[in-house]
């Protein structure tokens, strides 16, 4: 008799608890407030399941350890974008080349046997020696800090009409877009000089393979540089988006041999490092090299 009301009232209770699960309110652990806010004719708007996995925060919104919400990188993997519009004109970038050409020329003209010396240098071993061993002092090293600088501006011209040419639709034409391709080009280049310094300055051993390597970099950007003059003048004035996308394809791979050329002949200076060191050789090689050739690849192909 005891067992069976013992039962009578396990039944009873078992009902009780599956009537409970069909109340409008849902599971009654469940938190309100991350319940949806509509529900369909004739179901409820809490979960049917208790076990169901409910979105409580709008797709595509994060939140920080603060609580705010903050928003997630979209289907490209990005945090920020650059700024968007299509204000620059080529009357713009006309002036722009001009105005560097006329530096180039004001550069060159300073004195006119530092072009000449570098390009002896580009092309042998020998003449980088000759060069480096006259380039002192102030009045030895500013001719080449001109055409470096010349170098440097454009670059960033490059950089930019790279990303015009690689986005045919000129959302990213803007002078903000202009100016940091300007700034980020120089900071990315002007970083490895600095790390350059560091490096001579922690082992003095090794200083004067560094201040060659230092020396050899500034006579290829000088000789690079006078060619990007022209390389610019053909990318931002080449007519059909097609005929540009051509010419910018075929400036890049110039480009690369260009620097290929001059990481060779680096290479020459390091050898002895590569097998007395070759863990220190290989850090030096992502840091200083790899590394500032992925950021201007980012920012390109951003």
């Amino acid at each position: 008799m005891r067992l069976r009301f013992i039962t009578g009232i396990l039944v009873m209770l078992i009902g009780q608890m599956l009537t409970g699960q069909e109340l409008a309110v849902g599971n009654p652990f469940e938190i309100s407030s991350r319940l949806p806010k509509t529900a369909v004719a004739g179901v409820p708007a809490g979960p049917q399941n208790p076990f169901d996995v409910v979105a409580h925060r709008a797709p595509g919104v994060e939140k920080n350890i603060a609580g705010n919400r903050v928003a997630t990188p979209d289907k490209a993997g990005r945090m920020i974008s650059f700024p968007q519009g299509n204000t620059l004109t080529k009357a713009f970038i006309f002036i722009a080349l001009i105005l560097i050409l006329s530096f180039f020329t004001f550069a060159a003209t300073a004195n006119r046997s530092a072009l000449l010396k570098a390009w002896r240098s580009f092309l042998s071993s020998n003449g980088l020696t000759v060069a480096q061993r006259e380039a002192h002092g102030f009045s030895g090293n500013t001719p080449y800090f001109l055409l470096y600088l010349n170098f440097l501006l454009n670059a960033g011209v490059f950089v930019f009409l790279i990303i015009q040419a690689f986005n045919p639709d000129h959302r990213y034409n803007n002078l903000s877009v202009f100016t940091l391709s300007m700034v980020l080009t120089a900071v990315v280049l002007l970083l490895k000089h600095v790390l350059l310094y560091v490096f001579a300055w922690l082992m003095p051993g090794l200083s004067k393979d560094i201040n060659s390597y230092n020396f050899l970099i500034i006579i290829f950007s000088c000789v690079l540089g006078f060619f990007l003059i022209p390389f610019n003048f053909l990318i931002a004035f080449a007519g059909t988006i097609e005929w540009q996308t051509f010419v910018t394809l075929w400036l890049l791979a110039l480009s690369a041999i260009f620097v290929a050329y001059g990481l060779l002949r680096a290479f020459s200076l390091g050898t002895k490092y590569l097998f007395g060191y070759p863990l220190h050789f290989l850090l030096y090689l992502c840091t200083a090299e790899i590394i500032p050739v992925l950021l201007i690849a980012k920012l390109l192909f951003y």
